[in-house]
């Protein structure tokens, strides 16, 4: 086994610290060398670059982008930055250090403590932060997202025909959409999501101070307009219409492997019915999946039984359990709830407006921010499509042995393995053995100047974790996600693709989500989350959805045990263990 892979970076030595928090939402499972090497270092990585300035947090000659200095990659394995939200702590008004650690780790312990760098103050970068956050807390609109949905569907409605294409057409196509369209996209985003943890945090501090934390969470539900809750809605329609089907019930009784071809083979009008709308799923949210920024890992459109094996657990759901009537009561909760707390405060003008522009504020760039997601998500998708192809036609031409295997590419070296596909053949091997060991290993936590990357082969095999498990009556303290206080039988998944016995009245707990997990969310009564904050991804299609959800519960997915009795409250984030299997 190397000590190191392909597509490692170095440290930077003006933001020095990287840490694994929070990134596994990004990428809970190694990146691919082409996933990293093309979506991320042509496409992502500029965009993000280019979103921290025009957000004002730095200057653009602050950090360079090859090696890139916003992000780390070690072992396939996506870092977060530590110090440039530091600098972005020390700069921006009313914030700081402190608080831009406890948003990343909470209480989690071994964090570096903060070395000031003589440029971590700049006076012109915090006057254009205020400025920023001015025009976040104030605004009802952000073009530029707006502007870059469009552009990811208009990529995407112009889609040549891959079957036709030559392979030197389908790199080039994916080299474009997972390249600077992607850089497009991804500035905005950026920016998006940069604003989204304005607003809940102006909320979170007017509620403390009036004695009220614990329903600030509640001020940020059922928001409407985001866009990472539709493909759920549409999974749950099409559930019912298996549910209210004896054939359809039949054929998803009998397994889901095959059952869009047995479906297909029958002239029953609910099968017809069921086929329309699953190829419209398809066709609209196919590019959702786990592990969605890689190039490399399935989609609902290329593996369709990661979408299939949802819908079978949630077609056991009842109706009274539907996703629209959940989030009306949340809506009209929320309504109540922020009349009764601005009255609370009507006495002090500031912090009135102060909760008005806080709640508006977490509305707009929630919507923004799941938007921006999406958008990214469609392109990387798009690049994945024509790769998908180029490997597919490799492995016909007896080239790889996998589809997938064309992903074990450098960008760089695309055009050389077009032109002799025999001469990657055993480098392609090689990478995959290496790729495939890296899926099953924990990287280091934190990386840093005195927090070097141990040889790989030092890495310690996931699931080893020394956390205890818990006891009868033991609370696990995470962070508020969804509110809402539900009790069940405690369900651990580890694969979204394999969700085991969950049924309903169950509480899912999953090592780490997105928002191609939300749908397998319907099939339960709660979630619980070991990673992830109130503006997490999960967290905010779940209060869309009104399924109660506690995030960033540390090792909770080793330390619950699996058909223990819980209980969450997603207002607190408590997880309290009732009783034990």
């Amino acid at each position: 086994m190397p000590d190191s892979w392909i597509s490692d970076t170095q440290i930077s030595t003006r933001f020095p610290y990287y840490t694994r928090a929070n990134a596994d939402e990004v990428g809970p499972e190694p990146f691919s060398p082409l996933g990293w090497s093309l979506a991320w270092m042509k496409g992502c990585i500029p965009g993000v670059a280019q979103g921290f300035v025009s957000f004002g947090v730095v200057e653009p000659t602050e950090f360079a982008l090859d090696p890139p200095e916003v992000f780390g990659n070690w072992g396939g394995y996506f870092y977060n930055q530590l110090s440039l939200p530091r600098v972005m702590g020390v700069r921006m008004p009313g914030a700081s250090v402190e608080g831009m650690d406890h948003a990343y780790f909470g209480d989690h312990p071994g964090v570096p403590p903060y070395m000031a760098h003589p440029d971590d103050e700049n006076e012109d970068q915090s006057v254009k932060l205020a400025e920023r956050m001015g025009w976040v807390m104030s605004t009802s609109d952000f073009p530029q997202q707006l502007a870059a949905s469009q552009l990811a569907s208009d990529t995407v409605g112009a889609r040549p025909d891959l079957s036709s294409a030559t392979n030197d057409e389908l790199v080039a196509r994916a080299r474009d959409v997972a390249g600077p369209v992607l850089e497009e996209a991804w500035h905005a985003y950026c920016q998006s999501a940069l604003a989204a943890s304005l607003g809940p945090g102006a909320v979170q501090a007017i509620c403390t101070a009036i004695g009220r934390g614990d329903d600030a969470i509640k001020l940020l539900t059922a928001v409407g307009g985001v866009e990472s809750a539709d493909a759920s809605l549409a999974m749950w329609s099409l559930s019912r219409t298996i549910r209210n089907s004896p054939e359809l019930t039949a054929a998803f009784d009998a397994g889901v492997d095959d059952v869009i071809e047995r479906i297909g083979q029958s002239s029953d009008a609910d099968a017809a019915a069921f086929l329309d709308e699953w190829n419209e799923l398809i066709a609209t949210y196919g590019h959702r999946g786990p592990n969605e920024w890689d190039l490399h890992a399935n989609s609902w459109t290329t593996r369709p039984t990661l979408a299939l094996g949802m819908l079978e657990r949630m077609r056991n759901q009842g109706d009274a359990k539907a996703p629209t009537q959940a989030h009306r009561r949340g809506r009209e909760e929320r309504e109540a709830l922020t009349a009764e707390l601005l009255a609370v405060v009507e006495g002090d003008p500031e912090a009135h407006s102060g909760l008005q522009a806080g709640i508006g504020a977490a509305a707009l760039f929630f919507a923004m921010r799941e938007m921006g997601k999406n958008a990214c998500i469609k392109l990387i998708h798009e690049g994945k499509l024509a790769l998908w192809e180029l490997g597919t036609r490799m492995v016909d031409a007896g080239a790889i042995d996998r589809v997938q295997d064309v992903f074990m590419l450098l960008d760089e070296e695309l055009d050389g393995f077009l032109a002799d596909p025999a001469s990657m053949t055993e480098t392609i091997s090689r990478r995959r053995a290496v790729f495939d060991h890296l899926a099953t290993v924990d990287p280091p936590y934190i990386v840093g100047p005195d927090r070097p990357v141990p040889p790989i082969s030092q890495w310690p095999v996931r699931g080893t974790s020394n956390a205890s498990r818990a006891d009868a009556g033991d609370v696990l303290q995470g962070a508020a996600g969804s509110p809402g206080v539900v009790r069940g039988i405690a369900r651990i998944v580890l694969d979204p693709s394999d969700p085991g016995a969950i049924e309903p009245g169950d509480i899912m707990v999953a090592p780490t989500t997105d928002p191609s997990w939300v749908p397998l969310f319907l099939a339960a009564e709660g979630v619980v989350v070991n990673v992830g904050a109130v503006a997490s991804h999960a967290a905010i299609v779940c209060r869309e959805l009104g399924i109660p959800c506690a995030v960033s519960v540390i090792d909770a997915t080793t330390r619950i045990p699996d058909g223990a009795e819980i209980e969450i409250d997603g207002s607190t984030g408590a997880v309290t263990i009732i009783s034990l299997p």
